[in-house]
């Protein structure tokens, strides 16, 4: 479906109805419809382009209600399991340049950190950077073969960005919480994928 609506996207912005082709997907099928009748929609994608990325820095909660037990074994088998896959809120630190994490793919690695919130801004990651993000999904497969080491906001062992970490033998420390409101582009980071621990050497 997607290159049938890129088309259509390009056909709304060769009559200026958006301003890109690209744009078509923040309209719904009426809206386009609309905008093959005349209808100036650029306001509209602009307007919500804007509420996406201000959603977008929004920190979610770690857990809703009762977080899952801390051990394995302990309390029911089903919260068991969640925890393995959406991983335990860590024990905050004191130090202000530590940000503690679950260790999910080992190794260390040092380098510039990249806050990537969305595939809108993959590219500005270069070879060897640190990718910080809330989570991954399939489609994030090929920033794995450029980025040095990997620090997720959510998930556990096994979430799609541990496993894909492992794979690539990369440094991984996902369940941070707070690593994509405190990390910024610039910083130096040194990963330890085993200890699950993100440290800020550097602030820019």
């Amino acid at each position: 479906m997607r290159l049938p609506i890129l088309e259509m996207g390009g056909r709304l912005a060769e009559s200026d109805s958006i301003s890109e082709a690209n744009d078509v997907f923040h309209l719904t099928f009426d809206e386009i419809k609309s905008g093959f009748s005349g209808a100036d929609h650029k306001d509209l994608v602009t307007g919500r382009k804007a509420e996406m990325e201000k959603w977008g820095k929004i920190v979610p909660m770690p857990t809703i209600g009762e977080p899952p037990p801390h051990e394995e074994g302990e309390g029911d088998p089903l919260g068991v399991a969640f925890a393995k896959f959406f991983g335990v809120p860590p024990e905050p630190s004191r130090d202000p340049d530590i940000i503690p994490g679950l260790g999910a793919s080992p190794g260390t690695v040092q380098g510039t950190a990249k806050v990537v919130r969305s595939l809108a801004e993959a590219s500005k990651l270069e070879k060897g950077d640190i990718m910080v993000c809330e989570m991954t999904m399939p489609p994030w497969m090929p920033l794995f073969s450029i980025a040095g080491a990997v620090v997720a906001g959510t998930g556990g062992p096994l979430s799609h960005c541990a496993i894909v970490s492992r794979e690539y033998k990369m440094p991984c420390v996902v369940g941070t919480v707070i690593g994509t409101a405190v990390i910024t582009d610039g910083m130096t980071l040194t990963v330890d994928g085993a200890k699950g621990i993100v440290r800020i050497d550097s602030r820019g």
